[in-house]
C-alpha cells in the first residue's frame, strides 16, 4: 500500500510541477512550493500513518518535475518519477532524515532516464548505420 501510494504521489507531483512550469510559465520554485503546500494541507487530514512520508515523497518528486523541457519531456518525467518513487521507498529509509536525500534521489532518477535515453539513441544510430553499410 505504501509503495503504490508513494509511486502515485510521485507521478502526480512530478507531472503537475512539469505542467505548471512549462505550460503555465510558473517559476520552478513557485510551482514546487505551491503544489507541495497544497498537497501537504490536503493530505494532513487523512487518517493514515504514513502521511509524513507521502508529503516528503510529493515534495521530492516536484524536483523531478523541475527538469528542463529540452532534457526530458513529460514521458521521461513520468519514468523518472516512478524511479524516484522506488528510490524513495527503498533507499531513503536507510538514510537518517530526509535532508539531501530527496534531491539526490530526484537527480539519480532523472540521470538514469536521461542516460538510458542517450544510450538507446546511440544504439539505434549504430544499428541503423551498420544496416545501411551492409546493403
Amino acid at each position: 500500500m505504501i509503495l503504490f501510494s508513494v509511486l502515485a504521489v510521485s507521478v502526480i507531483a512530478a507531472e503537475l510541477t512539469f505542467f505548471l512550469i512549462h505550460k503555465k510559465q510558473m517559476s520552478t520554485v513557485r510551482a514546487s512550493s505551491a503544489t507541495s503546500l497544497v498537497f501537504a494541507v490536503l493530505v494532513s487530514a487523512l487518517p493514515i500513518s504514513f502521511v509524513g512520508a507521502l508529503q516528503a515523497a510529493f515534495f521530492g518528486a516536484t524536483f523531478v518535475g523541475m527538469t528542463d523541457k529540452s532534457r526530458m519531456g513529460w514521458k521521461r518525467v513520468f519514468m523518472a518519477s516512478l524511479i524516484f518513487g522506488l528510490i524513495f521507498t527503498f533507499l531513503i529509509p536507510l538514510v537518517k532524515g530526509y535532508g539531501g536525500g530527496l534531491g539526490a534521489a530526484a537527480f539519480a532518477a532523472c540521470a538514469v532516464v536521461y542516460a538510458m535515453d542517450k544510450f538507446v539513441r546511440k544504439l539505434k544510430t549504430h544499428f541503423a548505420y551498420k544496416e545501411k553499410t551492409q546493403q
